[in-house]
C-alpha cells in the first residue's frame, strides 16, 4: 500500500512483532507493517469513533483482521501492561504525547520500544523518555510537504544529554551531521535573527523577555551548527 514518507519511515523503525499504533487514524501504520511481514499482532487505537471505523474498513479490504485488532480508547488505555512490545505515538503535539506518556505510566513501562513522532516540544519530549529509562537508539528526520518531522526510535536503557543543544536538536542527528536538520537550523537562524532586529528595535518590557529568548534559541543554534565542523 502507498503510505506517506514520514509514516513510512515511522512504520520501518518498529522492530517488534507485537505493537500498538496510538492514534492510529485510518490504521495505515499497522496494515503497511502486515503487508510487508513485519507483525505479528498489532493494536490499531483511535480516541475517535469515526477514523476508527475507517481503520477497520481498511483491515478488512486487506483481509488483515486476525491480525490487527482496533481498540477505541484514550492514548495507551486501551492496551493492558505487557500486552504489546512496540507502541507508535506519531502526529500529535510534544505536550499531549507526555500526556499518554504519563497516564498509561504501567504500560510504558512494560514496552520495549517507543517509536515517537512529535510535532512540537520535542525537546520535553526527549527528556522525558530519559527521565523514565529510555534511550533514544535512532532519531530520523524526513521533510514531507516543506514541513521537517522528527522521529525518535527509543529503547530500555539510561541515557543521559550533556547539553541543552542535544536535547533542543538531538545529540543522535548531530552527530551523523544531519542534512536536513542543517536545512532546519539556516531556516530557524534567519527566522530568529529577524525578530531579534525586531525587538531591539522595541523598549517594552515584554520585548525584552521574548529578546532574551530568542538571544538563547541562537546561541543553541550556534552550538548545533558546531557539530558540523
Amino acid at each position: 500500500m502507498e503510505i506517506s514518507k514520514r509514516l513510512q519511515t515511522v512504520a520501518d523503525l518498529v522492530s517488534y512483532p507485537v505493537m500498538a499504533d496510538i492514534g492510529t487514524d485510518h490504521g495505515y501504520v499497522p496494515l503497511y507493517l502486515y503487508q510487508n511481514g513485519k507483525v505479528e499482532k498489532a493494536f490499531a487505537c483511535d480516541l475517535n469513533q469515526q477514523p476508527l471505523e475507517k481503520a477497520k474498513q481498511n483491515i478488512q479490504m486487506a483481509n488483515a483482521q486476525n491480525v490487527i485488532i482496533t481498540r477505541l480508547g484514550s492514548g495507551l488505555t486501551p492496551i493492558a501492561p505487557h500486552e504489546v512490545q512496540t507502541a507508535v505515538i506519531a502526529g500529535m503535539g510534544g505536550m499531549l504525547m507526555l500526556h499518554i506518556l504519563q497516564e498509561s505510566k504501567e504500560v510504558v513501562d512494560s514496552l520495549e520500544e517507543l517509536i515517537l513522532s512529535p510535532q512540537h516540544d520535542i525537546d520535553k519530549v526527549r527528556k522525558y523518555i530519559h527521565r523514565i529509562g529510555f534511550a533514544i537508539t535512532k532519531e530520523l528526520m524526513v521533510k514531507e510537504d516543506g514541513k521537517y518531522y522528527h522521529i525518535l526510535q527509543c529503547h530500555k536503557g539510561k541515557e543521559q544529554y550533556q547539553t541543552e543543544t542535544a536535547y533542543q536538536y538531538g545529540e543522535k542527528l548531530l552527530q551523523a551531521k544531519d542534512a536536513l536538520l542543517w536545512e532546519q537550523l539556516e531556516i530557524e537562524q534567519k527566522q530568529y535573527e529577524t525578530v531579534k532586529h525586531i525587538l531591539e528595535n522595541n523598549p517594552t518590557q515584554k520585548a525584552t523577555q521574548r529578546l532574551a529568548e530568542i538571544k538563547q534559541k541562537l546561541q543553541w543554534i550556534k552550538e548545533a551548527k558546531a557539530w558540523y565542523k
